[in-house]
């Protein structure tokens, strides 16, 4: 692929929370207003599932239960929503997506709200708790 913002993304490698010899683990952005909203990305290019090699697939299931697990120690996690698109970027990655207990939005409407950064809430986060968030979510998964 002559173009692939992913693949660009980490070539520049900033702010990654986790990072393996196959998996970066990275926060969304901040307009999207879910603390706790991760991308999971294979480090090297791949847009189909037949492309993963058997131990990029192995470790997939326990990067994401890593994830799940740090997130309960920082907040109360009620659901963690797992969304593999790949449409509008073909290089497959993992949008990992909580939903707190006492959060209103569910479903697709929070996974609209992270992925499109459609925000429909007046309570915004700030930049400091989202810096502080992604830093301690940062130890927990180191």
């Amino acid at each position: 692929m002559s173009h692939c913002p992913i693949c660009e993304k980490h070539e520049n490698l900033k702010d990654v929370l986790f990072e393996n010899q196959n998996w970066i683990i990275s926060h969304g952005p901040l307009a999207s207003q879910v603390l706790g909203y991760v991308y999971i990305e294979p480090k090297r290019h791949v847009e189909n599932w037949t492309e993963f090699t058997d131990s990029e697939l192995v470790e997939i299931g326990p990067l994401i239960k890593k994830v799940e697990s740090a997130l309960k120690e920082l907040i109360s996690i009620d659901r963690l929503y797992s969304v593999t698109i790949s449409e509008a970027v073909r290089h497959i990655h993992f949008h990992l997506i909580p939903r707190e207990a006492s959060y209103e939005v569910k479903g697709l409407p929070l996974i609209e709200q992270a992925t499109q950064q459609k925000v429909k809430t007046d309570e915004l986060i700030s930049d400091k708790e989202f810096s502080s968030f992604v830093w301690n979510l940062k130890k927990q998964l180191t």
